[in-house]
């Protein structure tokens, strides 16, 4: 615990690292939403920890953490902590009221860069070995799956191969500068591939995918008349990153029976991440269906690219549309209206 202080830039006074401290995973918090991490210390306060190394928030999410997290603490001291390599969105907390938690010592974001720095001084305390070792091996998973780092023997082979004749550095620079270009050519084949692909099965693509921002994706449709509910594919982070799939709910008329009998469909079929948001009655984080965890981030994985390239992500993108709409066979209904009576 005291490691993990630290990392607060400084340390918190008013916690004390000898006082007993209660730790909850999921803690629900406002009737709906949970904290992933809860630590309520007996007499100091109260630490709510946001996870977020993939998926994006929900609307005023953090919000409604603070809120209720300060509720919680009264009269003593209370922070929000948010574990994230990016700031969290407007939707989940305005700028003026994350600045002003800020200034007040109430909000803090670590990246998971601090987390790293964090779990190698624990590998360096701790004195049985196998808890050593899983330490840094989740420290390994952090720098892999969701920095993006290379693995530390591939990092030196490619820096010993462009440290090499000065004309290896300037290749490497224009290698570099031409990468967007050619991820745009990438997605460019890819969408024309995947809408023939889904045209031969009589499903329909509807791409919004131009822009590299924060929620872009596409849908895929199982008719030619629009759904209220899609099987979508999107990015929850900006550059194509944290990506992920599943019912998408694009209306903004929520009929809680029809989402919970959509839940119910696709659980059977599929684990889907627990999420408490109508507009998301399935939300399935990778690795599944086929999809590794190296398709997470496009920005900083070779893999998404090359599997576009050769035409095997088409492949699985299609067989999932099949799969899925096989799911809803006799049960198309849910997908068209909002009010259907279940």
């Amino acid at each position: 615990m005291a490691a993990f202080l630290k990392k607060f830039g400084s340390e918190p006074t008013w916690v004390s690292t000898s006082e007993d401290c209660e730790v909850v995973t999921e803690k629900l918090a406002n009737g709906q939403r949970r904290i992933d991490i809860y630590l309520k210390f007996q007499n100091a306060g109260i630490i709510g920890i946001e996870n977020k190394p993939w998926a994006g928030d929900q609307d005023c999410q953090l919000s409604d953490y603070a809120a209720f997290i300060k509720k919680e603490a009264g009269n003593r001291k209370w922070l929000l902590l948010y574990l994230s390599n990016s700031d969290p969105g407007e939707n989940s907390i305005t700028t003026d009221e994350k600045k002003k938690l800020e200034d007040s010592g109430e909000f803090l974001r670590l990246s998971y860069a601090d987390v790293i720095d964090w779990l190698t001084d624990c590998a360096c305390q701790s004195k049985a070995l196998v808890v050593r070792i899983f330490i840094e091996e989740l420290a390994k998973f952090i720098r892999m799956n969701i920095n993006g780092e290379l693995d530390m023997s591939e990092a030196k082979a490619v820096s010993s191969t462009i440290l090499g004749p000065p004309n290896y550095i300037d290749s490497a620079f224009q290698i570099t500068n031409g990468m967007a270009g050619v991820k745009k050519e990438l997605l460019n084949k890819f969408q024309i591939e995947l809408q023939a692909s889904l045209r031969l099965h009589g499903l329909k693509l509807d791409w919004d995918l131009l822009s590299w921002k924060a929620y872009a994706g596409f849908n895929i449709q199982f008719a030619e008349f629009p759904q209220c509910m899609n099987l979508r594919f999107q990015f929850e982070q900006s550059d194509l990153k944290a990506f992920f799939w599943g019912i998408h709910n694009s209306s903004q008329d929520y009929n809680a029976k029809t989402v919970e009998e959509i839940k119910r469909l696709m659980g059977n079929n599929y684990s889907s991440t627990k999420v408490d948001l109508p507009a998301w009655p399935c939300y399935l984080e990778l690795p599944n269906n086929r999809l590794c965890t190296e398709m997470k981030n496009w920005s900083n994985s070779a893999t998404p690219w090359i599997s576009i390239h050769d035409g095997s992500l088409v492949t699985i993108i299609s067989d999932i549309a099949v799969q899925v709409r096989d799911v809803f066979k006799e049960h198309m209904n849910l997908l068209f209206e909002n009010d259907t009576s279940i």
